[in-house]
């Protein structure tokens, strides 16, 4: 037994660095682990005759499978484990002797249990920690999908939701909503004499300023280029124009990068019965280009 432990505290060390140098090999090292606690196990069984208990050692041997190899491959080995001791123990329990309770035998179950509670301690640890991990990274990816790169702001694929949801609860609660969308004027001039660094930085300040100034219960995305849209839940057409004008002042107020100051053009359109997610935004399009021809930096309404 001396020898046997001196030979897998070896193999052990020599485990532990090829998983540390070929990670990539977890499973045929996962297998090999198993194995070898199938095989130590089996042999103190047969070594001890049953004496002290020592079959309370199987117990130990599935939650050990299960963790290293998985639940299909755990259980199947576990499985064929046990029928090989079956088999092995109804041809020789014959010989053995009958095995009293000794303070050994206490002491062996106590150390078995221990053993196996440690075990189990650490399989739910792990799935914790894992399932810990695949959340935050859930997140992560979802944040990531529905997020534009350069501003922050919700992306068009965010933005074709939230409006589909928009419709949806005002066709049902009979409630108004808003779209506003708007385009920075003359944003070519900016890139054509700052550079595209400049009017990046713009775009990233302007998603920043849009931010501070929707409520948590509105949306609002980059559309694309130097576009930005906002949905405006329970927004009537005149509060989404009022909502559109402080904004635009905002804009023209604010001092970008370098000194730099733009204005931008708005267009606002307003639920309309029998609207879908295309009708809408043909208005506020086309309430946008009206502000853009008839003089850029102000806000017009499918109304008007």
């Amino acid at each position: 037994m001396i020898a046997l432990e001196y030979l897998l505290f070896a193999v052990a060390i020599g485990l532990y660095i090829w998983l540390r140098y070929r990670p990539e090999h977890v499973i045929v090292i996962s297998w090999i682990v198993t194995l070898i606690i199938a095989i130590l196990i089996a042999v103190y069984v047969v070594i001890s005759k049953g004496q002290s208990y020592a079959l309370y050692w199987l117990a130990t041997f599935p939650p050990i499978a299960y963790f290293l190899l998985g639940g299909k491959r755990g259980l199947i080995t576990s499985v064929i484990f046990f029928a090989l001791c079956f088999i092995f123990l109804t041809q020789a329990t014959d010989d053995w002797e009958s095995a009293p309770f000794t303070l050994h035998s206490l002491n062996n179950i106590f150390i078995a249990t221990v053993a196996l509670i440690i075990i189990l301690r650490h399989i739910e640890q792990t799935r914790a920690e894992a399932f810990h991990y695949l959340e935050e990274h859930s997140q992560r990816l979802e944040y990531i999908a529905v997020t534009d790169r350069l501003t922050g702001l919700y992306n068009r694929a965010k933005l074709d939701s939230a409006l589909s949801d928009a419709l949806r609860k005002t066709k049902h609660h009979q409630r108004e909503f808003s779209v506003v969308l708007l385009d920075i004027d003359h944003f070519k001039r900016v890139n054509d004499t700052y550079g595209h660094q400049v009017g990046d930085s713009i775009l990233v300040e302007l998603g920043q300023l849009l931010r501070c100034n929707v409520r948590s219960t509105d949306v609002a995305g980059r559309w694309g280029g130097e576009e930005f849209l906002l949905v405006l839940t329970e927004h009537t057409r005149q509060h989404a124009v009022m909502h559109a004008e402080r904004l635009r002042h905002a804009i023209e107020a604010y001092e970008f990068r370098d000194g730099i100051r733009i204005t931008a053009s708005f267009g606002v359109a307003s639920y309309r019965p029998g609207d879908d997610e295309s009708s809408i935004i043909k208005r506020v399009d086309q309430a946008l280009y009206r502000a853009k021809d008839e003089g850029r930096n102000r806000t017009i309404s499918d109304a008007q």
